[in-house]
């Protein structure tokens, strides 16, 4: 009983771990997004220029 008590805790701990690191990056998510596809675009950029 004692073992499954603690996994159930283990549980908890990490589910409220999660939701604090999902609610610390959630509001940056738009800027993660639009970095990625600012870098695909250089990228894409940069390929099409330098490719013989």
């Amino acid at each position: 009983m004692a073992k499954a008590r603690n996994f159930l805790l283990l549980l908890l701990l990490v589910a409220f771990t999660i939701r604090v690191l999902w609610l610390a990056v959630e509001p940056l998510l738009p800027f993660v997004v639009s970095g990625l596809a600012v870098l695909l675009v250089l990228g894409f950029i940069y390929h099409r220029m330098t490719r013989w």
